[in-house]
C-alpha cells in the first residue's frame, strides 16, 4: 500500500475513533491531545508523508482500537514494534 493511501486510511480511522486530525504549522512533530473536550491529533505539516504515517500510527495506536475494524495492513502497521509508544 502507498504512503499516501496509509495516510488517507489513517485519517479514515481517525474518523472513526471521532478524533480530529490538524495539519498545522508546528515546532514538533506533533501528537494527540484534547481540546475543548474533543480529541485532536495535531500534525506538523512540514512532515514527508511516510512521517505524517509514522507518527499517526504511533498516537492512533495507543487508543482503543478493539472494536473497530481495520484493513489488514493498517493493522499490522499500527501493531509494528516499529510504531514508538
Amino acid at each position: 500500500m502507498s504512503a499516501g493511501r496509509l495516510l488517507r486510511e489513517l485519517e479514515d480511522l481517525a474518523a472513526d475513533l471521532a478524533v480530529d486530525v490538524r495539519f498545522e504549522d508546528l515546532e514538533s512533530a506533533g501528537g494527540l491531545c484534547r481540546y475543548g473536550g474533543r480529541t485532536c491529533l495535531l500534525v506538523n505539516q512540514r512532515l514527508s508523508v511516510l512521517e505524517r504515517v509514522a507518527l499517526m500510527a504511533s498516537e492512533l495506536a495507543s487508543l482503543p482500537l478493539g472494536n473497530i475494524f481495520i484493513r489488514p495492513q493498517l493493522r499490522e502497521l499500527l501493531e509494528s514494534p516499529r510504531v514508538d509508544r
